[in-house]
């Protein structure tokens, strides 16, 4: 099981950002960083394969990174109860409709990624997810034992008794979708590429772009290389929703 790097686990936490509570419990908030005059707000879902003991805190230096593009970032946190699989969407639905009027992008990084793509087919207003190294097959992840078993502690059972929480295994969402994936990581290429492969050719907006001499950390770095594609990819979606580019 890998950990998040300490460099970008913000300990002591954001000095200084609107939280909103959607439920009753501790991890039911999301917090918001940026001008919420935007009229597009990117939700950021974290990964740590769907395990209670990591938190939203390893991506919270990157919500400000972005915030500081001008980006209106809303960084949820959701309750881990592992072997209650439709928890974590409900709660991560239940933090999204807490926002009315802005046009919604989802980024998932890992696990997250899982939880963004099935987030995404449920949203109305949603007009882009971005999937970094996302576990979007289950099964095949299941076949690799990531996370020593994350997958089947996380489903409370096999994954091919679970379709409806396999994105490879629904049907995917209709906004623009974005996978990114590093060389050197830990989640096999294909467990993010299966997903891509088998959409490909009925969904003209959905891409795959490998990032060369990076791990599965880069991409919520904010020192990293991977930043520069996903702040570009995060622009490019809110221009092609306002009509600025096609």
């Amino acid at each position: 099981m890998s950990y998040p790097p300490d460099h970008i686990v913000n300990q002591s936490g954001p000095a200084s950002v609107l939280k909103i509570n959607y439920g009753m419990g501790p991890d039911e908030v999301v917090e918001f960083y940026g001008n919420d005059q935007n009229p597009v707000v990117v939700f950021l879902i974290h990964g740590g394969f769907w395990r209670p003991t990591i938190d939203r805190s390893h991506l919270q230096l990157l919500s400000v990174a972005l915030a500081e593009e001008g980006h209106y970032i809303g960084l949820i946190e959701y309750r881990r109860v592992q072997g209650q699989p439709t928890q974590y969407l409900t709660d991560i639905l239940s933090a999204i409709s807490k926002i009315k009027d802005k046009k919604i992008i989802l980024f998932g990084h890992s696990a997250g990624g899982q939880l963004a793509i099935l987030a995404a087919r449920e949203i109305k207003n949603c007009i882009g997810v971005v999937a970094a190294s996302p576990v979007a097959d289950l099964v095949a992840g299941e076949l690799e034992n990531l996370g020593d078993g994350a997958i089947n502690l996380y489903l409370g059972g096999k994954a091919k008794d679970f379709q409806e929480l396999d994105p490879i295994r629904v049907s995917p969402p209709k906004c623009r979708v974005e996978i990114i994936h590093t060389e050197n990581d830990f989640i096999p290429k294909h467990v993010a590429q299966n997903y891509y492969d088998l959409h490909k050719s009925n969904h003209e907006n959905i891409k795959f772009t490998l990032i060369d001499n990076a791990d599965h950390y880069t991409l919520i770095d904010p020192r990293g290389s991977g930043f520069e594609k996903l702040t570009k990819v995060l622009t490019d979606m809110q221009k092609v929703s306002s009509g600025e580019i096609k």
